[in-house]
């Protein structure tokens, strides 16, 4: 949002809060005095009436609005006060092609008048350049940044803020992240551009990729993977990388993986592809040995048997014996023997 309107928004807002109708005469009601509310603006009893237009011409106090080729629209402003959303103003700053929003007086806001009498004329300003956009560099030592390579500088009067849903507060440019949309206010000042107002409107975006392959080599810091189409990725690995399966050289494997700000690839997960799938089983038990198990049908059937491998993890709850019905969980391993990973009597 532009200075100007947030200006204009808050007179709106302030100079409304009195103008209350009496329930029964339906007159304005002035606003508390100075000793009790203060009227820091000091122009009494306000209508609610304003209008906003570009200036056609200035007259001495008079203002003249662009009104096409209608009737003139015609502003007495000779009781007005002036202000500008950059500092004070007088009605010498009121400038023909400039915009103006003026607050009518309330003796002659219903009135057929020839002038409306203006108790407070609001001069607003276009800023120099607006530029929205991601932010591609910040120079914090400098006090820049840069914008669809435009370098824009700013100082302690600039003002930040972020948008919807999060409103978070930004205390300065140290709270700008390169990537992030902004919207920016500038103006001109000493043959540089002098940033008034930055606004975050969306966060930086992280690129992140997926990438699939054989691993080539494996080392502390980077693997090297061997893509489908032949070309070789290094993948940079840190403490936070994730590696699921325990893949080995030759293994295939999926990279989640960043682009950092240098354009090379950080490894989020490293996933093992062709892992056993976990089987379920619901058999009766045959024999007991400590390193193996026989399964197979009911007792007294004839359904074939099979061996299971028990191992020092496999969980085994709670003492079933032989005869009894079981679930076992496991997969097979390179071998073919199934490999049990819990057997839990049933």
């Amino acid at each position: 949002m532009s200075r100007r309107f947030a200006v204009v928004g808050l007179l709106i807002v302030l100079l409304s809060i009195p103008l209350v109708a009496h329930a029964a005469t339906h007159r304005a009601v002035m606003p508390p005095s100075d000793a009790a509310h203060g009227d820091v603006l000091g122009i009494g009893m306000m209508s609610g009436s304003a209008l906003s237009g570009t200036v056609a011409g200035v007259q001495g106090s008079t203002i003249t609005l662009n009104s096409g080729d209608a009737a003139p629209i015609i502003i007495d402003a000779s009781a007005a006060k002036f202000m500008s959303d950059r500092s004070s103003a007088t009605i010498g700053d009121v400038k023909a092609g400039s915009r103006i929003t003026a607050f009518i007086n309330a003796s002659t806001a219903a009135a057929a008048v020839t002038a409306l009498s203006a108790q407070l004329v609001v001069i607003e300003s276009l800023p120099d350049l607006t530029v929205t956009g991601p932010v591609q560099s910040i120079d914090s030592s400098n006090s820049k940044f840069t914008v669809l390579g435009i370098t824009m500088a700013v100082d302690p009067n600039t003002s930040y803020g972020s948008s919807f849903p999060t409103f978070a507060p930004i205390t300065g440019l140290s709270g700008i992240a390169v990537g992030q949309i902004v919207n920016v206010t500038a103006t001109f000042a000493g043959g540089a551009i002098l940033a008034t107002r930055v606004d975050v409107t969306a966060p930086a975006v992280q690129p992140y990729v997926v990438l699939g392959g054989t691993v080539k080599s494996i080392s502390a810091a980077a693997w090297v993977i061997a893509g489908r189409d032949g070309k070789d990725t290094t993948v940079a690995i840190n403490a936070q990388t994730k590696i699921v399966g325990d893949p080995k050289v030759g293994d295939s494997v999926q990279v989640m993986g960043r682009v950092d700000s240098a354009h090379d690839y950080v490894a989020i997960a490293i996933v093992k592809l062709g892992l056993p799938t976990p089987t379920e089983l619901h058999l009766w038990v045959v024999s007991i040995a400590p390193t193996q198990w026989t399964v197979g049908g009911p007792p007294g059937s004839m359904m074939p048997v099979f061996l299971v491998k028990i191992t020092a993890t496999t969980v085994i709850y709670p003492d079933p014996h032989v005869g009894d019905r079981v679930t076992v969980t496991g997969t097979r391993d390179s071998s073919g023997i199934f490999v049990a990973a819990r057997i839990a009597k049933d």
